[in-house]
């Protein structure tokens, strides 16, 4: 009980309430470090309480490359967005960094506590907002990345070319010294957003 008092989530509730929601089925369990704590594909059926350790939620990137999405650390939900989605299949994978402690509260137990108890209900909410602003950043940062990517790629040099001109000139060749083709005109068109990302370049 103590170890859930200590997250944000159950911080105002009495001992009794608590003692009520464990009541409930639900469980409490270790994880080594190292040790997969959640696949992508897993359903979320129970709100996943991490009390203690660290762990982090990795997933597939573009071209296979695996991202890493968040660094979690006690005390914290696992994943609450996908709790009471109808798609509730998490799309990450969560490995723990040191060894940890998550309590596992049945979904439908948890919805009539809050139903019962109004702060944890709010509480609740409040965490699904953060979350979601967070991801939205993030989001937003895999998509500049992206984009920077695709600009590296449409207009780097092709070794050859680059080996000619540097070799070429007697001074030490410089990432800035070597030489970038023409953008072509229809740039624009093609791809507005390297368009403009070049303007600010």
């Amino acid at each position: 009980m103590e170890e859930l008092k200590r997250v944000k989530l159950f911080a105002g509730c009495s001992d009794e309430s608590l003692e009520r929601l464990l009541e409930s089925p639900c469980r409490r369990q270790e994880y080594s470090a190292g040790r997969r704590m959640l696949n992508p594909g897993d359903p979320c059926r129970a709100l996943m309480v991490l009390v203690e350790g660290q762990a982090e939620a990795r997933m597939m990137g573009e071209e296979g490359r695996e991202v890493l999405v968040d660094h979690l650390k006690a005390p914290m939900l696992l994943a609450p967005a996908f709790l009471f989605a109808n798609n509730n299949v998490v799309p990450v994978e969560v490995t723990a960094l040191t060894d940890c402690v998550v309590w596992h509260i049945n979904r439908e137990a948890f919805f009539e506590f809050m139903q019962q108890e109004s702060t944890v209900l709010r509480s609740f909410l409040e965490v699904l907002s953060e979350r979601g602003r967070f991801l939205s950043r993030k989001m937003r940062t895999f998509a500049v990345n992206s984009l920077r990517n695709r600009v590296i790629e449409r207009c780097a040099p092709s070794p050859s070319t680059a080996f000619a001109t540097a070799s070429s000139n007697t001074s030490k060749p410089t990432a800035a010294s070597l030489p970038w083709p023409p953008l072509p005109n229809n740039l624009a068109q093609q791809d507005p957003h390297s368009a403009a990302c070049f303007r600010k370049w």
